[in-house]
């Protein structure tokens, strides 16, 4: 038996079940979305709820709390001041060099007069030595024209007097020669010759004398230019000795060495600060530092209050160093029983205004323009008007009433509202 033969496409279909397949119909559009639709609501549901509960409020570890109260102000700063001597000088290097000796230490007492410290400079000695022979030299040039002028006013007075020896024969054989020329006796050819001689002597006893004076004028000239410039290199002269000199410092003053830290075989240049002597007899004075925005309100006369008494600014320097001022204080009644050392520190409290009544809550970082106020077992943000600050209160103005309870610590940025522990 033969196998069949299939003729067509159509009929390996049939044998295959294809031709089985039919297309269903499609679902209506409700019934495709209504998944999607479910689950858009759901989110919304679940957005809603999660907006609708209250956010939890943020609880303070150690809230600092405060009562507003009716006080008196105080206009008072704070402030560090640092105990300096009324009259001290700075020791400052004059010299370049090297150190060579010291004679004192720090801490000592020195009179007025006492050696300190010596230098060494061999580059001061080499141009020392320098200037000395130009000095030396240019005194030997002008001693070299002086002798020369000498001899040359010498060989001149002896040429003058010669030429004056001429002139005066000339002009006495011209006397004699005119009156007998007048007789006849002579011929007028020779008349005219000495005639001529004795003008020619004439006018070379001119010439001679003014080359002479012009001479001497140059000669006076060149020798005083020559003793200028000697006068000068003398001058710096003096300089670099007077300089050699302050190699060796003494004490300017009488008094007490502070910070003074020279040592031997160390090399100091002009300028370099080398500490200070402080005079006790003089007197303390103390130096605070103040913000610039009470540079307006500060001025002479004010007292502030110390464990040292009562202290007046006697001096308010107007230059402001990093938004600092300084004043300068000084006790009323000095204490005899403590003695001050310079650079102790010594805390005040400035008085800028005399007390005034007024209400007041103790500073804080959280005291703003924008505090937290107690309302019943929370805490609620008022907006606040609040004056001058002093003493570690401040003043209220407006927004807040006696009695009530604020925090004065520092505030949290993201809640209207913050439970108390």
């Amino acid at each position: 038996m033969k196998s069949p033969q299939w003729s067509s496409h159509e009929d390996a279909d049939a044998v295959s079940g294809a031709a089985m397949d039919r297309a269903l119909p499609r679902p209506p559009a409700w019934r495709r979305y209504s998944r999607h639709v479910v689950l858009a609501v759901l989110a919304i549901v679940v957005a809603l709820l999660v907006w609708r509960q209250p956010v939890p409020a943020r609880v303070v570890d150690s809230p600092r709390l405060a009562e507003v109260k009716f006080g008196e102000f105080r206009d008072e700063v704070a402030l560090r001041a640092r105990v300096e001597p009324v009259r001290s000088f700075q020791l400052d290097a004059i010299e370049a060099g090297r150190v060579e000796a010291v004679f004192v230490k720090d801490g000592d007492l020195v009179a007025a007069g006492d050696p300190l410290y010596r230098l060494s400079s061999g580059e001061m000695e080499q141009q020392l030595l320098a200037r000395r022979a130009e000095v030396a030299q240019q005194l030997a040039n002008v001693s070299i024209e002086r002798s020369a002028q000498a001899a040359s006013l010498a060989q001149n007075r002896r040429v003058l007097l010669q030429l004056e020896a001429d002139y005066q024969a000339a002009d006495s054989r011209y006397r004699r020669t005119k009156e007998l020329a007048a007789s006849g006796y002579v011929p007028a050819i020779d008349f005219e010759e000495i005639q001529l001689r004795r003008e020619t002597a004439v006018e070379l006893l001119e010439q001679v004398r003014r080359d002479q004076r012009e001479e001497a004028r140059i000669r006076e000239v060149s020798i005083g230019e020559m003793a200028h410039a000697v006068e000068q290199l003398q001058y710096g002269l003096a300089a670099l000795e007077r300089a050699q000199e302050r190699l060796d410092r003494n004490a300017p003053i009488a008094g007490r060495l502070t910070g003074f830290q020279v040592r031997v075989g160390a090399s100091v240049g002009p300028g370099d600060r080398l500490g200070r002597i402080d005079d006790p007899a003089g007197g303390m004075q103390f130096v605070a530092e103040i913000d610039e925005y009470y540079l307006s309100h500060l001025d002479t006369g004010m007292e502030a209050t110390s464990n040292l008494g009562t202290l007046k600014v006697m001096q308010v320097l107007p230059d402001v160093r990093d938004g600092k001022a300084r004043a300068v204080l000084q006790q009323i009644e000095p204490s005899a029983s403590r003695q001050l050392r310079a650079g102790q520190n010594v805390d005040i409290r400035l008085q800028m205004g005399d007390a005034v009544p007024a209400l007041l809550i103790p500073d804080g970082p959280g005291v703003q323009s924008t505090l937290y106020v107690r309302e019943g077992d929370g805490l609620r943000r008022r907006t606040v008007r609040l004056g001058r600050r002093g003493s570690g209160q401040v003043e209220v103005l407006g927004g807040l009433r006696a009695g009530e309870v604020v925090l004065i610590s520092e505030p949290p940025s993201d809640a209207e509202r913050l439970a108390l522990p």
